[in-house]
C-alpha cells in the first residue's frame, strides 16, 4: 500500500507546483493580449486571449477578454477578405472569409461574404456558354436592349460658338457639324430664335445648354446621330427611352427588406416598373436611364452591411444556503409640544407661615395646557419646546 501511494504523491506534488506555473503564463498571456489589443492587432489579441482562457476556463476576467476578441479578430478578417477580392484575388479572399467565420461563428457578414465569393469563383471558373447560331442582328438586338444607345461623336474637340437671335435648328445643325453627328427633327418641332454663347464646351453640356435655350430635348438614336423634340410630358413619354436593369442585394436577411426597398424606389424614383425576385433577392427595374442610375445609388445605399453588436455577459451562481437579512427600521415621526409650564406664572410673597420666617410661592395658570397667549408669544425660545422621536429598531433574520 506504502509503494503504491509514493507515485501518486508525487503526481499530486508535480501538480501542486504546476498551478502557480499555469497561472503566470496565463497572465502573461494575458497582459500580452492586451498589448496586441492596444495596437489593433486584434487577431494576435484573440489567439493571446484564447491561450489564457484554455489555461484558465473558470477564470471569467479571461473568458471575457476572449469572448471580446473573437468579435474584433472575426471583423478584422473579413475586412482583408473584402479588400482581396476587390484586388481580384478569390482564393485569398475566400480564405479569410473562412477563417473569420471559424474565429466568430456567429458572424452572419463572414458567412454572407463566403457565400458571395464562391459565387464569384464558381462564375469565374464555369463561364455561361455563348449560344450556338445566333444571328448577327439578333445578337445586336440583345445587347442594344441591355441599356441606351450611348453617343460617340468623331470630333472630341471643345465646342466654341456664338450665335445670337439664331433660330434653334440652325443651332442645333452647327452644334453637329463641329462635333461630327447627324441632328435629326421632329416633324411637330417648331423652331425659335435663340441666344447661345459657348467658349469651350463639351459636346453633351453643348447640346444640353441649346436645349434649355430652346425648350427641347434630345436622345440618341445611333451612336452618331440625335433626334430633337419640344420639351413636353407627352413627347418625353412617346420618345424616350426605356432601359431595363437587374439589380442583386446582397446584404438582405428577410423578405420584407426587399420589399421596403421596392416601395422606396416606388416612392422616390416614381418607377412603377419594379418587380422583386425573392428567390434572387433581386430587383428588375425598368425606366429612362436618369431613373435608372438614380435608382442604381438608392440601391447601393440601402444594401448595406447589418452592424453587428457584441454583448458581454457573465453568468454567476449565487449560493443561497447561508444568508441572513440585516437591517434598521428607523423612526417615521416626530412630534412636537410646548412645554406644561410656558404659561404658568410664579409669585413670590413675604407672607410668614407658622412663625418660621419662610415664603411662600403661589403659581396661576392664563390658559390651558398646549396654548400659549400674546403676550408670551415673543419670548418663546428652543426651551419652551418638546420634541419626541420614537425609538429605531435593528433586526437580523437568518434564513
Amino acid at each position: 500500500m506504502t509503494r503504491m501511494s509514493r507515485p501518486a504523491l508525487v503526481v499530486l506534488l508535480v501538480a501542486l507546483a504546476a498551478l502557480p506555473l499555469l497561472a503566470d503564463k496565463a497572465k502573461d498571456l494575458y497582459e500580452k493580449g492586451r498589448d496586441a489589443e492596444a495596437r489593433q492587432q486584434y487577431e494576435a489579441a484573440f489567439d493571446f486571449f484564447r491561450q489564457a482562457y484554455q489555461l484558465k476556463p473558470k477564470d471569467l476576467r479571461y473568458r471575457a477578454a476572449f469572448e471580446h476578441a473573437r468579435f474584433d479578430a472575426g471583423a478584422e478578417a473579413v475586412h482583408r477578405g473584402q479588400q482581396l477580392r476587390e484586388e481580384g484575388k478569390l482564393p485569398e479572399a475566400l480564405a479569410e472569409f473562412q477563417k473569420a467565420a471559424a474565429i466568430d461563428p456567429s458572424s452572419f457578414i463572414a458567412k454572407q461574404e463566403i457565400t458571395r465569393t464562391l459565387k464569384l469563383i464558381n462564375d469565374q471558373q464555369n463561364p455561361q456558354p455563348q449560344a450556338a447560331g445566333v444571328p448577327g442582328s439578333l445578337e445586336r438586338k440583345i445587347h442594344e436592349a441591355g441599356g441606351p444607345v450611348e453617343l460617340t461623336p468623331i470630333s472630341n474637340v471643345p465646342v466654341t460658338l456664338k450665335m445670337l437671335n439664331t433660330k434653334s435648328d440652325v443651332v442645333y445643325r452647327t452644334v453637329g457639324q463641329l462635333a461630327g453627328i447627324n441632328v435629326l427633327f421632329d416633324p411637330d418641332y417648331t423652331p425659335r430664335p435663340i441666344n447661345v454663347d459657348l467658349n469651350g464646351v463639351s459636346l453633351e453640356d453643348a447640346l444640353e445648354i441649346t436645349a434649355l435655350e430652346s425648350k427641347t430635348f434630345w436622345r440618341p438614336v445611333t451612336p452618331n446621330t440625335i433626334f430633337i423634340a419640344t420639351d413636353n410630358p407627352a413627347k418625353r413619354k412617346e420618345l424616350e427611352q426605356s432601359v431595363l436593369k437587374t439589380f442583386y442585394l446582397t446584404n438582405l436577411s428577410q423578405p420584407t427588406e426587399l420589399q421596403d426597398v421596392v416601395n422606396a424606389i416606388r416612392a422616390v424614383l416614381d418607377v412603377q416598373r419594379v418587380q422583386q425576385l425573392l428567390s434572387q433577392n433581386a430587383l428588375v427595374v425598368r425606366g429612362t436611364p436618369d431613373q435608372i442610375a438614380l435608382a442604381q445609388k438608392l440601391v447601393e445605399d440601402l444594401d448595406k452591411a447589418r452592424p453587428e453588436v457584441i454583448v458581454d455577459i457573465a453568468v454567476m451562481q449565487v449560493s443561497k444556503d447561508r444568508s441572513r437579512t440585516l437591517g434598521l427600521n428607523p423612526p417615521t415621526s416626530a412630534t412636537v409640544t410646548l412645554q406644561p409650564n410656558i404659561n404658568q406664572t410664579t409669585t413670590t410673597t413675604g407672607t410668614t407661615n407658622a412663625g418660621n420666617g419662610g415664603t411662600v410661592t403661589q403659581t396661576t395658570g392664563n390658559g390651558s395646557n398646549g396654548s400659549i397667549s400674546l403676550n408670551t408669544l415673543g419670548n418663546l425660545n428652543a426651551t419652551d419646546f418638546q420634541v419626541t422621536i420614537p425609538s429605531a429598531n435593528a433586526r437580523a433574520t437568518p434564513s
